[in-house]
């Protein structure tokens, strides 16, 4: 029986954590914030308002603060990202003096599972305007809305993939985009992830790495490329381009240069 976290930390008053365990329980208790679970790994039971419910990997489970809840896991090892979010943040972004109640329990929701992940990957960089970024997508994905984008909005987020690509060499603010689209910062997080799959930050840089491609296959050499495409950080060009492409910019272009098209992993 074990049970400890091999991480919690605090970012702009948001806590992160993750949990593991094994063959052990939570007791009964509360949060005075609304708690955010990503469920990664072996089954959880759950006991929640006097239901009990199973958590698998790959399901999120909502708490609302204040609510009684207790947690048993399985003997086979269990692990979850929690992301702990204060009221005051819910109750600003919707506009609202008093703290929202969300959806609660254990769901199947593939976008919020992400976006808990990626909220959370984002508070271990200290990336600020990623995690502005992130935090609206949650709050977004939180809503539980499935209202769709009116047309006049899909056309507003086309002319934002517009200047996206118009501006390849630059790392995009929210403000002056929001600002450009006549959108709330949260709306237009929302609706740019509803219709393109990716929040514009994480568009920008496929696009950004679409364009390397392009430039490596005109023989221009990784590290100008990198200048061109504003990636001052050599090691961050790298790492974004393998994480896409499973290989170095600079393997990427030696192996087209020599025509061999079959791309071995470096």
């Amino acid at each position: 029986m074990s049970l400890s976290s091999s991480e919690w930390f605090s970012r702009n008053g948001i806590e992160c954590s993750r949990v593991n365990a094994t063959g052990s329980r939570f007791p009964r208790h509360l949060h005075d914030e609304y708690v955010i679970c990503a469920n990664l790994s072996g089954r959880e039971e759950i006991w929640l308002d006097g239901k009990v419910s199973d958590v698998f990997a790959g399901q999120v489970t909502i708490y609302n603060p204040s609510a009684i809840q207790s947690s048993l896991f399985s003997n086979d090892p269990v692990s979850f990202i929690s992301i702990h979010l204060p009221q005051v943040i819910l109750s600003e972004m919707f506009g609202t003096t008093a703290a929202p109640a969300l959806r609660e329990g254990v769901f199947h929701d593939a976008r919020l599972f992400q976006a808990i992940t990626e909220f959370n990957q984002a508070a271990r960089t200290g990336d600020e305007l990623l995690l502005e970024q992130q935090l609206l997508w949650l709050c977004g994905e939180l809503l539980d809305d499935k209202e769709s984008a009116e047309q006049g909005e899909v056309q507003i987020i086309e002319q934002v993939k517009q200047f996206l690509g118009e501006h390849l060499h630059e790392k995009p603010q929210l403000d002056a985009l929001a600002q450009r689209a006549g959108l709330s910062k949260y709306h237009l997080v929302r609706r740019f992830t509803q219709l393109t799959g990716l929040p514009p930050l994480q568009y920008h840089m496929q696009l950004r790495l679409q364009q390397a491609r392009e430039l490596l296959r005109r023989r221009v050499h990784p590290q100008e490329a990198a200048l061109q495409l504003g990636f001052y950080d050599q090691s961050h060009f790298i790492n974004a381009f393998r994480k896409v492409m499973g290989t170095t910019p600079r393997h990427y272009a030696q192996q087209i240069a020599s025509a061999q098209y079959k791309l071995p992993i470096a």
